[in-house]
């Protein structure tokens, strides 16, 4: 999963404005008591934004996978196969596997490719009597 840079920047500048929060806190903090805040308000919050970060990527992955569905539901049948198989596969595998595991011949197989080639959705690598079939997406 690959994070934008607005998003990127935008949580910055929240962990930004979230240190100047807890300066002005521990400042009126130590105005009214005398002495800082304690460190253990310091880690809880630490332990808070990690927290909330880990369930924010939960979420980001589980839209991501739900989107992905929905753009293989407009592939064709054949090329839906093919990219099915590869998510399967950790994303590669050799093209001699993937025309077993799809049940298309060889021929079809190559046109297919070609096509999803085409559109960048794969890359081939040569490896020596067959490709290595690559994800892109």
């Amino acid at each position: 999963m690959e994070i934008s840079n607005t998003r990127l920047i935008t949580g910055l500048i929240l962990v930004f404005v979230l240190g100047i929060s807890f300066a002005i806190v521990n400042g009126q903090y130590a105005e009214d008591y005398g002495e800082s805040l304690p460190v253990i308000v310091y880690g809880i919050s630490f332990i808070s934004i990690i927290f909330g970060s880990f369930i924010v990527l939960l979420f980001q992955w589980k839209i991501s996978a739900i989107q992905f569905q929905k753009i293989l539901k407009v592939l064709p049948k054949d090329e839906r196969t093919i990219v099915k198989i590869l998510l399967d596969n950790n994303n590669r595998i050799e093209q001699n596997y993937l025309v077993v595991l799809s049940g298309q011949n060889k021929v079809k197989i190559s046109r297919t490719l070609q096509k999803l080639e085409q559109r960048k959705v794969i890359e081939k690598k040569s490896m020596g009597n067959t490709n290595l079939v690559v994800l892109t997406v």
